[in-house]
């Protein structure tokens, strides 16, 4: 009998540990933040009577369904905070109640301030199916620069933010960017990937402490979805910094793993690679830095654009003649990945088009070269949308690659008009990843894709999306999908105990009133957590 009570004890109907061939268990213990004991249907009250104490929360419930805290291993909750503090543009119907809600918080706001908007919208979800133009938005204010954004890839500069960001008709079109021009050559408000990473450093950071409050907001959304843990690819130094500080003020719901987001010019503008990682770690931001649920994992680089830009090597559908853009070269790319892995930082490079993956598989295949004995999981492709040609290469090499159905759900109608529907319906082809071995992990870029996990999980197994079903044969089964979203991401990220409920592992758990393992598939995404638990700690309970 343990000498030691336990802080929690969930005894709940069913628990999927998700331990391959360990005991069944019917209950667990949960101390100082870990799993200290489990037992099966036969030793429940044993255990119930060993770990019980004064002070011990005992959540006994036959209905609830225990299963790991799900882990999205490409997401953007920095992202979904500024959300939060942003213009809510995915209210809007059409361009005039874009214009409508930012002139609302123009009247609120000092003149000559930057006006943002959230992130979370699409212009296919407008009547006029189209982005709005500077001249549009300068109908809601010009007093204030106006930054519209759209995604991560994508925004609108009304005129005042145009001149700010120092975009005009003699500014040349920037490598691995676009800037939307009329006849006469003056910029229309559209900027695109390096053009809107140009006006970006133009807007001011965001208030250490909206961002804080921002996080609170949103990481407790994630945590009443069933998140466990993110890893958050995109994050500036500054916004590391008030990251520590809601950790420092208990103020995340759910564990995160940071990517620093770096970009060819952040690099130039360092002088070298080495210049730039010793200006992360002059600011205490090297790969592991943090406490608590949070940690730096890396950097975050891009080598080519989304649905309007990822670099293909057949043109787009929509955009005779165009073949998107790459943001690195395949030298430039293998050598600033090499310098990284001599230093042990991790990347994590973002590719979407068929062109860019191969790019990318190439430059790691040649950076192992330069950089000698690299450790698994330094080199990591995110999304891999278009990867179907170059699976195997993918197996071979060793690579992780985080995979996001979430994307091809929430972005299915401008896919099939940028891509057609042959390119569109091969996007993540969980299938044959799945058989050739391939390392990949779940997860749903949000704010870019819908956050829920089931919902990602019912279109991994279903390929269903608001555009009907689409690559029907690059489905996967309803348990492979569940451990690509609980067990393979949190291995990933956190060791070989993490991701399951056995004695030693941290103790991450959802519960559900419904089994999202065997429910029906039309069941599944509308599923809602009764409690998630991180920690040993309830962040979330549901009524």
């Amino acid at each position: 009998m343990s000498n030691e009570t336990a802080d929690l004890i969930v005894a709940p109907g069913t628990v999927h540990a998700m331990a391959g061939d360990a005991a069944p268990v019917a209950v667990l213990a949960v101390r100082d933040g870990m799993i200290a004991a489990s037992a099966g249907p036969d030793d429940r009250g044993d255990l119930l009577a060993a770990w019980r104490g004064p002070g011990t929360v005992v959540i006994d419930d036959p209905e609830l369904v225990v299963l790991p805290a799900f882990v999205d291993t490409h997401n953007h909750l920095m992202l979904a905070a500024q959300n939060i503090l942003g213009v809510p543009v995915s209210q809007a119907a059409d361009i005039p109640g874009i214009v409508r809600l930012i002139r609302e918080r123009a009247a609120r706001t000092p003149a000559g301030e930057w006006i943002r908007t959230g992130a979370d919208w699409h212009e296919l979800g407008l009547a006029e199916r189209r982005l709005p133009t500077a001249a549009e938005l300068d109908q809601a204010t010009t007093d204030h620069p106006v930054l519209l954004q759209r995604g991560g890839h994508n925004g609108v500069l009304n005129s005042p933010g145009l001149r700010l960001a120092g975009i005009g008709r003699d500014t040349p079109d920037l490598e691995g960017g676009f800037i939307d021009r009329d006849a006469a050559g003056d910029p229309r408000g559209w900027v695109q990937d390096a053009a809107l990473e140009l006006a970006q450093r133009a807007v001011p950071p965001l208030p250490e402490e909206a961002l804080i409050d921002g996080l609170a907001q949103a990481s407790a959304s994630y945590a009443a979805h069933g998140l466990g843990t993110v890893r958050d690819a995109a994050v500036t130094p500054a916004q590391w910094h008030a990251y520590v500080r809601a950790q420092a003020g208990g103020q995340l719901s759910v564990r995160c793993h940071a990517m620093m987001l770096t970009t060819p010019a952040a690099i130039a503008a360092a002088g070298s690679v080495d210049a730039y990682l010793d200006s992360l770690e002059q600011q205490g931001i090297s790969p592991g830095a943090g406490e608590g649920l949070l940690r730096v994992w890396g950097l975050k680089f891009v080598l080519d654009g989304g649905v309007e830009a990822a670099a293909m090597t057949r043109p787009y559908a929509d955009r005779p003649g165009y073949l998107g853009e790459l943001m690195w070269d395949r030298d430039a790319l293998a050598g600033a990945l090499a310098a990284c892995a001599r230093r042990g930082w991790p990347v994590g490079t973002h590719a979407m088009g068929d062109h860019a993956v191969g790019t990318l598989l190439a430059a790691i295949a040649d950076a192992r070269a330069l950089a000698g004995d690299v450790a698994a999981g330094m080199f990591v492709v995110e999304h891999g949308g278009l990867i179907g040609g170059h699976i195997a290469r993918a197996a071979g090499l060793g690579v992780h690659v985080t995979v996001q159905q979430a994307l091809l759900d929430g972005l299915a109608p401008a896919f099939l008009a940028a891509w057609g529907a042959e390119r569109t319906a091969a996007l993540f082809p969980w299938r044959g990843l799945v058989d050739a071995g391939a390392w990949i992990s779940a997860g749903t870029d949000h704010p870019i894709g819908p956050l829920s996990p089931l919902r990602a999980v019912g279109g991994m197994t279903t390929r269903a999306t608001p555009a009907g079903v689409l690559g029907q044969e690059h489905a996967i089964g309803r348990e492979e999908a569940l451990r690509l979203y609980t067990v393979a991401g949190a291995q990933f990220l956190g060791g070989a105990a993490a991701g399951t409920l056995v004695p030693g592992a941290p103790a991450d758990l959802v519960a559900y009133r419904a089994d999202p393992f065997t429910c029906p598939d039309e069941e599944l995404p509308h599923l809602s957590p009764a409690m998630t638990v991180i920690g040993g700690r309830m962040a979330y309970q549901g009524t």
